[in-house]
């Protein structure tokens, strides 16, 4: 079953150690990414995600603002489901990848590997995004060509996730029950690649994108 969200993650994602993925296809991470057997290989990574000192760091979106000290928490709006939500989210820096973000209280931030955290709802992990700092001279036309090869593998129908993203571009598809929603944000400063693996009960993208938009590299 979902045979073709399998083959998205072994060929995105091949030296991955945590198994996040849906329940469908954990057995595959297990055996298929290279993934150890340890009783502890599923806990997040705590240790290597810091909570941002006051006054340290600086306030700002993704686009680097540097100008202004980043406070230890701030309030985010989102809509979930239909239903428009207002909670406190945390300022977290990762130590796998240069940024800080605040992150919703009912969700983690992990390092997942080099070059790529993820931060997952804390009551079902199958329910996370994948963070991935691109560089400043990134060839935008290659990745979207990466990412419709990738979608294409799991649905034909690649449509827009009707996403606020500015200044970006957002693609998605269903598989069941699950969508697979890749966003790319264009910022000159600290391009980044979004890749947000959600279920249609269970419509945490717009979550997903108001932490990222509180992105800052550095």
């Amino acid at each position: 079953m979902f045979n073709s969200v399998r083959e998205m993650r072994e060929k995105e994602m091949t030296s991955w150690t945590r198994s996040i993925c849906y329940a469908t296809f954990a057995a595959f991470l297990l055996t298929g990414c290279g993934m150890t057997t340890d009783e502890n290989a599923n806990e997040p990574q705590e240790d290597s995600v810091n909570e941002e000192n006051e006054g340290n760091s600086s306030q700002g979106s993704h686009n680097g603002n540097n100008n202004k000290v980043r406070l230890m928490e701030q309030n985010l709006q989102y809509t979930s489901n239909g239903k428009a939500i207002e909670k406190t989210a945390f300022l977290k820096r990762s130590d796998n990848q240069p940024f800080s973000l605040y992150v919703l209280q009912q969700f983690k931030l992990s390092a997942e590997e080099p070059g790529k955290d993820i931060i997952f709802l804390t009551e079902d992990d199958s329910i996370y995004m994948i963070i991935e700092l691109l560089t400043a001279d990134v060839n935008w036309d290659e990745v979207e060509e990466n990412v419709h090869t990738l979608l294409k593998s799991l649905s034909k129908t690649i449509r827009d996730p009707a996403l606020d993203i500015e200044n970006g571009t957002g693609f998605e598809v269903e598989s069941g029950d699950d969508v697979i929603t890749s966003i790319l944000l264009k910022d000159e400063t600290a391009p980044v690649r979004l890749t947000m693996f959600t279920k249609k009960d269970m419509d945490f993208r717009a979550a997903f994108l108001e932490m990222a938009k509180t992105l800052m590299k550095g």
